[in-house]
């Protein structure tokens, strides 16, 4: 399967007409009201761009509960697992995934007529075409260079064989297309909702709830009512009448949020970097390294992706298989020693090991940044100047949010190496500055960097 499914939708050819849509929104509406879904200060409202968004209808005070969904109009994991087909999809696959439960319930119900469920299936998208797994060729050129494409392999690769082994294990299950499959799997992945406490507990599709758009911090919180009863979204801030109310979708990377939602937060604080790291080439410790990082082989490379923040568990895995990687005859000793004692992650060695480390830190995002086609900058100016498209400028937004971690990796790299070298009387007054020279990395900075030079022998 190529990243595109064969079946994908044009995106045009199935938007839904305002008047359909509105006719649409109405029967969800009523069908909520009238099973006890209260929500009498928010408004639903369709943008230019045929999306919908949810408004204040009257001004909502903080500690407001804004919307109330009864049990009965969410779709539950336990619901879904005990359908019809969710017995089947159990008895002949039992599947880790518990996404395929709810999409395989979203199909049964979109093929059963007069199914209960009807008016709030009409209510999801009909298509996707600002998803990646949508894009045409110019679009995704636009990404050449960054993590998304392989992400977006991977997704239409699991699709598929999700798909595949449905309809072998599972009777019947060929009557839904490929084309509908990755529908009810978009469906539920773009809008799922995980509740974490009484009757309710898991994760559910929650209409109405669903229509929200995504920003940090939210407008709202969303939980089980006290009772069980209900899922409940509740304000923590004031929002006036007319404005839009938000929720979020989660502290997400921003190639999840373009891969999963189909957009983009600028200058998001929880983006991460994707980094291939291995053994130097040749090394001569290849194969004792390669069995203490339970490595494939000497050659192999093992993925990291980690964010903005040292102390980080992802970002202290990195460095310890780094300090593994780079380690000397000597320094392998020490660490295979903490290894087989069940270390999962390696402190800095001393000076010379932290160095090497950083050489190679540095090396990767500088092989990262060349696999790209354009440069920061040139992708700064595209967006400044040029008339984009949403899919576009999307695109542009994530690989340059991307070069922009990878470059701040590097410049922490490079600025490591230079401490590391500074004479240990520099580094104490550097450090003794009020103001921090090191910005998001000044802990490591001020600590495990300045202690390595601290204890470093002296010339």
């Amino acid at each position: 399967m190529s990243a595109s499914p064969p079946t994908a939708p044009a995106s045009a050819e199935l938007r839904t007409a305002p008047e359909d849509s509105e006719r649409k929104l109405s029967n969800l509406l009523r069908w909520l009201e009238e099973g006890g879904a209260r929500f009498p200060k928010l408004r639903v409202v369709r943008q230019d761009n045929g999306e919908r968004s949810v408004l204040a209808a009257t001004d909502i005070a903080p500690g407001e509960v804004v919307l109330q969904v009864p049990h009965s109009h969410m779709l539950t994991l336990e619901l879904a697992r005990t359908s019809e087909i969710g017995r089947a999809v159990q008895a002949g696959l039992n599947p880790d995934n518990e996404d395929l439960y709810l999409a395989s319930f979203l199909l049964q119900e979109k093929h059963r007529e007069g199914s209960f469920w009807t008016p709030f299936l009409d209510s999801l998208p009909e298509a996707f075409p600002h998803l990646p797994l949508f894009y045409g060729e110019a679009e995704r050129a636009l990404l050449q260079g960054s993590l998304v494409l392989t992400l977006l392999e991977f997704q239409a690769q699991s699709l598929q064989n999700d798909y595949q082994q449905l309809c072998a294990k599972v009777p019947g299950y060929e009557r839904f297309t490929l084309g509908e499959f990755v529908w009810a799997r978009l469906s539920v992945s773009s809008r799922l909702f995980g509740v974490k406490k009484g009757g309710l507990k898991g994760p559910c599709l929650v209409p109405l709830a669903d229509m929200l758009n995504h920003r940090r911090p939210p407008d709202v919180l969303w939980e089980t009512s006290e009772d069980g009863r209900f899922f409940e979204m509740t304000a923590q801030n004031a929002v006036a009448a007319g404005l839009e109310v938000h929720d979020s979708y989660g502290a997400k990377s921003n190639d999840l949020m373009l891969l999963h939602f189909g957009f983009v937060t600028e200058h998001n604080e929880r983006d991460e970097v994707f980094l291939s790291l291995g053994l130097p080439e040749g090394d001569a410790l290849g194969a004792m390294k390669q069995s203490l990082l339970a490595l494939p082989s000497p050659t192999a490379f093992r993925p990291f992706k980690v964010p903005r923040e040292v102390a980080n568990a992802s970002t202290q895995l990195m460095l310890s298989f780094l300090r593994v990687a780079r380690a000397t005859p000597e320094e392998i000793m020490i660490l295979a020693n903490r290894l087989i004692g069940g270390a999962k992650t390696i402190e800095p060695l001393g000076v010379p090991n932290e160095a090497r480390v950083m050489e190679a830190l540095a090396a990767a995002c500088e092989a990262r940044l060349a696999g790209f086609d354009t440069s920061f900058e040139e992708d700064e100016r595209r967006l400044r100047e040029d008339s984009l498209g949403a899919n576009a400028r999307n695109c542009l937004l994530v690989r340059r949010e991307e070069k922009r971690v990878l470059r701040d990796y590097l410049g922490f790299a490079q600025t490591a190496q230079a401490l590391l070298r500074l004479p240990r009387e520099e580094f104490e007054r550097q450090a003794a500055a009020t103001a921090s020279p090191w910005g998001w990395y000044d802990g490591y900075a001020r600590q495990t960097l300045l202690e390595l030079v601290r204890g470093a022998p002296t010339a």
